[in-house]
């Protein structure tokens, strides 16, 4: 929409792009962030004064620059509108913006959007072309329909964390949202979608994407298998890294650290390591079922290894391994630095910060150093006068 607001546009593909956003914790702002990166002019609808949920939510009670580090790690590059959508004025105001922007973000639980009025046909009478934009727990539809939607849960019930861990110990999360996560790269996805059909078509389209949608999407090759075969996988008693996996496949302790090793044919395993040459004339069941002993020779062999040498052994062997790394140690990585995968941005009080930039690149993207997140309401009175 040229015009509106265009000196908060980025220079990105998504440059001419407005964005209503209405969504809190990680899904929506993380996928609403990516489109900012990308251009896109985002508005962000809150709370009056106290904003969304996620600036409320404090990494063991600490703030930076006077906000949650959560809230800054997902939310630069937009424009905050308060608003209280209980309130006739506010709510007529909202709706005059639907009609002037190009998509509708929201992961309120199902019903929320229609209560308030701005449910997909409420919208779609004021913006035939708008996208509306719908994340969940688990979608519109169907018994779970009422629950909770939490990265946790939908990691507990849709397999991902009973696949970690060795066999008889308790099922292992993964320590970061990574159903939130997916699902915030598929709902940017899904908008990017709709909206290049809604330019060629001039028709809109709702569009949503749930945690457990997500959750099953990272799971794609194993769930073709479980419903397309009749093979069954278990964890490993010895901690093989993912259950439908043979060894090596995991994280093995070196005598100064840890080092990863995936995916070994049993050929290199002989010729590099000297294993058993009795494990070349095992069928691949029989191999298979003997991937505890083969991870536990693996474990012992490396265990009084330097690990740089372990590593430059492996390599020369080409076998797939990495060091185990810490996320503090990763961050201070060459590799990171080369290809400028953390960024400095703006912060609200004037200071900068260091964070992950986006995760994909192209020409003509422009500066992340946009906008820096903004406080609760920041662009209320700009946003009014543009409208």
């Amino acid at each position: 929409m040229s015009g509106f607001l265009d000196q908060y546009r980025g220079e990105g593909p998504l440059r001419d792009v407005t964005i209503v956003d209405f969504s809190q914790m990680m899904m929506g702002p993380l996928a609403t962030q990516l489109m900012a990166d990308l251009g896109a002019l985002v508005i962000k609808v809150e709370r009056p004064t106290i904003g969304e949920w996620e600036r409320s939510y404090l990494p063991r009670g600490t703030r930076h620059a006077g906000e949650s580090p959560y809230f800054l790690a997902m939310n630069r590059n937009k424009l905050s509108f308060a608003a209280d959508l209980k309130r006739p004025q506010d709510l007529a105001h909202v709706r005059d913006l639907l009609a002037r922007s190009d998509a509708l973000v929201h992961n309120y639980r199902p019903g929320v959007m229609a209560r308030l009025g701005l449910g997909y046909q409420d919208v779609r009478q004021l913006n035939a072309a708008i996208v509306y934009a719908e994340g969940s727990g688990f979608g519109s539809v169907g018994p779970l329909v009422e629950r909770p939607g939490q990265d946790l849960l939908v990691q507990a019930m849709s397999g991902l964390a009973a696949n970690n861990g060795p066999e008889g110990s308790a099922p292992v999360p993964t320590a970061t949202p990574v159903c939130d996560a997916s699902a915030g790269f598929l709902l940017a996805f899904n908008v990017c979608a709709a909206l290049l059909d809604a330019r060629m078509t001039g028709v809109g389209r709702r569009v949503e994407v749930s945690l457990l949608s997500a959750a099953l999407t990272m799971q794609c090759q194993e769930a073709f298998v479980a419903m397309n075969t009749s093979l069954r996988f278990g964890r490993s008693g010895t901690g093989v890294a993912a259950p439908w996996s043979e060894a090596p496949y995991g994280l093995y302790q070196a005598a100064d650290g840890w080092v990863a090793i995936a995916m070994t044919p049993r050929q290199k395993l002989v010729d590099a390591l000297g294993a058993p040459g009795d494990w070349l004339r095992l069928t691949d069941e029989e191999y298979f079922a003997a991937r505890d002993v083969v991870n536990a020779w693996v474990a012992e062999r490396v265990r009084n290894e330097p690990t740089t040498g372990l590593l430059e052994m492996l390599a020369g062997a080409d076998i797939w391994a990495a060091p185990v790394l810490t996320l503090e140690e990763i961050l201070e990585h060459e590799q990171v630095s080369a290809a400028g995968l953390v960024q400095t941005i703006p912060m609200p009080d004037g200071s900068t910060a260091r964070a992950v930039g986006f995760a994909g690149s192209g020409t003509g993207m422009g500066s992340l150093a946009r906008l820096p997140p903004p406080r609760v309401g920041q662009h209320t009175e700009e946003v009014l006068e543009a409208l």
